[in-house]
């Protein structure tokens, strides 16, 4: 893990299956780094991933609701809307 300057949150993102091309690169995972605290659904926009894509924003392995902030460097992981036939 890399060092944040102080007073720095880092998000280690996970995008699952198809959420990964919204990623740079369309890599599974990505760092976001930010001077403050961001909700689920601010991190979704940041990282421009359309709501409606996704079905669930676990942090630490734990679903939160999507205008929780997420106070602390953390791993969030993104779940995308599932679809079958």
């Amino acid at each position: 893990m890399t060092k944040t300057p102080a007073g720095t949150i880092q998000y280690r993102i996970l995008a699952c299956a198809n959420l990964r091309h919204y990623l740079p690169g369309a890599n599974e995972t990505a760092s976001v780094e930010t001077k403050r605290p961001l909700t689920g659904r601010a991190l979704l926009r940041k990282l421009k991933i359309p709501e409606g894509e996704v079905m669930a924003v676990t942090v630490e392995g734990k679903a939160v609701d999507l205008d929780r902030v997420i106070e602390k460097s953390c791993a969030v992981e993104i779940l995308p809307v599932l679809s079958g036939g």
